[in-house]
């Protein structure tokens, strides 16, 4: 019975080694850098060039590396024949990297299946941009629509591809890793001439399972990526003019809808923000305009003006949904060096417009302060002496305070965000606060209420008898109720 049994693994150990020197051979025949460019630029309609490839007979299970690649960005059938064989201009470059290295794994290709068991590419450098026409150059590749009447009217836009659907795979996915080292990713917005840089994005796309007969159990990527991004100069338009922050982020990604089986994909992360700088976020700037909250705070809010700076925090992230131009914020926390915000809410990226919560919470140690800038102000605010006589402008600094205070003694804040990010609505949620002028004009008015009712009382002194004279003991709040 043992022998049986060894003959049986010795004859599929011998059949296996049979197919893989088979494999390779084919691979060693067929797959050249001409084979794997011209399959390349017929699958993403690019010219595509290869300097060097290396492949050997045993490649099957070794991997094949490729090394500098380059792709141009859409081109024509007809430009694609023109231009085979010869390498990529650098202004017309999409994508590039020193080397890609992948491997398949081996029993799934006896079945007649390919499964990709690593995919790694080496110092990528990807261009994005956005035309005039606010087409971008992977429209073609990733959008599931067909294009409206004005695309197809206007001038060097390219009719995007056919939707993309899932029953297009011809075979169930399944990747066990792709990933990218050291990378980077530029992006051109013409329409407003602004550059956003990706930068030493190091990311990895794992356990990847899309099977079109089984989409509502396979149809996921899992994620892993740290980046960090930065504006190149600053921007004209939008809700920020400079910002370079970095990110570690992990989650998932459901490439294609479950009910219309087309690709549009729907991302789930958790996203820590460690270390960032932001100028000019122009929702910040709106929240320090906000004339009440000057009224109270002054000087401790003009911050939000200025440059963020946060530097190896451990709570600051968010928690982001996004589909079809739909992003979702959930837990979202910044802790600056003045004050932690809070925020959740949504905002569409197609419209930039926002709907969102805020909330501001200062740092404990300026409370005495802002009590002390208060009380000034209401000082300065009381012009009549006989009212400074009556009035304590430290004790009404405290009560306009009170309200400002949270359980723990803070200055929190509720903000409501609206508009877009560009030109954001923001109006003060919580506390209710009144302006300093009402306070003031109210602790007057209390003063001359106190003081007419000390003068009805000492009038009233001539000419009643003592128990008479507890008839005006409620004056004060019958004045006060007139």
């Amino acid at each position: 019975m043992v022998k049986k049994l060894l003959i049986a693994v010795g004859a599929v150990f011998a059949a296996i080694v049979i197919a893989v020197i088979v494999a390779g051979v084919i691979i060693y025949r067929t797959v050249d850098k001409d084979f794997i460019s011209s399959q390349m630029a017929e699958a993403l309609n690019r010219q595509v060039f290869i300097e060097t490839i290396d492949v050997s007979i045993f490649s099957v299970i070794s991997g094949i590396e490729v090394s500098r690649l380059a792709v141009s960005n859409f081109k024509n059938p007809a430009e694609l024949e023109e231009l085979q064989g010869k390498p990529v201009d650098a202004a017309d470059v999409f994508v590039s990297m020193e080397s890609l290295r992948f491997k398949v794994k081996f029993l799934p290709l006896l079945k007649r299946q390919v499964e990709i068991k690593e995919l790694v590419l080496h110092s990528p450098v990807i261009n994005l941009s956005k035309n005039k026409q606010g087409v971008l150059n992977i429209d073609d590749l990733i959008q599931s629509r067909k294009p409206s009447d004005q695309e197809k009217d206007e001038p060097g836009v390219k009719e995007p591809a056919k939707p993309v659907a899932v029953d297009d795979l011809p075979v169930a996915v399944a990747v066990g890793a792709i990933g990218m080292k050291d990378a980077t990713i530029n992006y051109y917005d013409a329409q407003y001439d602004q550059t956003i840089q990706v930068y030493k994005l190091t990311t990895l796309l794992h356990d990847i399972q899309i099977d079109p007969k089984d989409l509502a159990n396979r149809d996921q990527i899992l994620i892993k990526l740290g980046m960090g991004v930065k504006t190149v100069g600053s921007l004209k338009t939008g809700g920020v003019q400079n910002f370079d922050v970095t990110l570690d982020a992990v989650g998932k990604v459901i490439p294609f809808d479950v009910q219309t089986r087309l690709l549009e994909p729907e991302v789930l992360l958790r996203i820590a923000l460690p270390d960032g700088e932001i100028t000019g976020l122009q929702i910040f700037n709106a929240v320090g305009s906000i004339p009440v909250l000057g009224d109270y705070l002054g000087e401790y809010l003009s911050f939000l003006k200025g440059t963020q700076k946060w530097q190896a925090s451990k709570d600051s992230g968010l928690d982001l949904r996004y589909k079809a131009d739909q992003a979702e914020i959930k837990n979202g926390r910044l802790d600056l060096s003045d004050a932690s915000v809070l925020f959740d809410g949504g905002m569409n990226l197609a419209s930039n417009a926002v709907d969102m919560n805020m909330g501001l919470l200062m740092k404990k140690e300026i409370n005495d302060a802002v009590l002390a800038s208060l009380a000034k102000k209401i000082e300065a605010a009381i012009k009549s002496p006989e009212v400074k006589r009556y009035v304590n402008s430290s004790s009404l600094a405290q009560a306009a305070m009170t309200p400002l205070l949270n359980a723990d003694g803070r200055i929190d804040l509720g903000i409501k965000v609206a508009g877009t990010t560009s030109k954001p609505v923001v109006t003060l949620a919580r506390p209710p606060l009144g302006s300093l002028g009402v306070i003031v004009k109210d602790a007057a008015a209390g003063v001359a209420v106190e003081a007419g009712t000390k003068a009805v009382k000492e009038a009233a002194k001539q000419y009643l008898k003592e128990d008479q004279q507890k008839i005006l003991d409620d004056v004060g709040g019958l004045l006060r109720k007139r």
